[in-house]
């Protein structure tokens, strides 16, 4: 099985105080703006290139996230993840899993040693095993 890891840097607007942190999610003064240049994939959504909006869902959930394009009308996904040290990062990125031709979104890393982890998602397993198997994709309706 063939994966890679792609790197989009973001920017981030902080609306509360910043301080170093142990690992965390994502807090509910955090939005994360990062232009993707690729077609990519969320929690079984497609997600064409564009500018996009990550932001914590509601406070009383941590490690709920909301993606949204920044294009009215465009995609949206909501997420779990769990807190992921981020390591001396000093600037915002998205970390994507590519497996063949696709990219899974796989992690938000944030400044001061926080971020947020995404698990495998079924659609990326089935990828890495149709890569593995030299097997052609098959499409389902849902």
């Amino acid at each position: 099985m063939s994966k890679s890891i792609v790197t989009v840097a973001g920017g981030i607007l902080l609306l509360g105080a910043s301080a170093a942190r142990p690992a965390r999610a994502m807090d509910e003064s955090e939005v994360v703006k990062a232009h993707v240049p690729f077609t990519f994939h969320v929690e079984g959504v497609s997600m064409p290139a564009g500018d996009y909006s990550l932001k914590p869902m509601d406070p009383s959930a941590p490690g709920l996230i909301e993606i949204r394009s920044d294009r009215l009308g465009g995609p949206a996904a909501v997420f779990l993840a769990t807190p992921r040290d981020s390591g001396s990062s000093t600037h915002p990125e998205l970390l994507f899993d590519e497996i063949g031709k696709q990219k899974f979104l796989r992690a938000i890393v944030l400044p001061d040693e926080t971020g947020a982890q995404l698990p495998e998602v079924r659609a990326e397993v089935d990828a890495a095993r149709r890569l593995a198997t030299g097997a052609k994709p098959t499409h389902t309706s849902s």
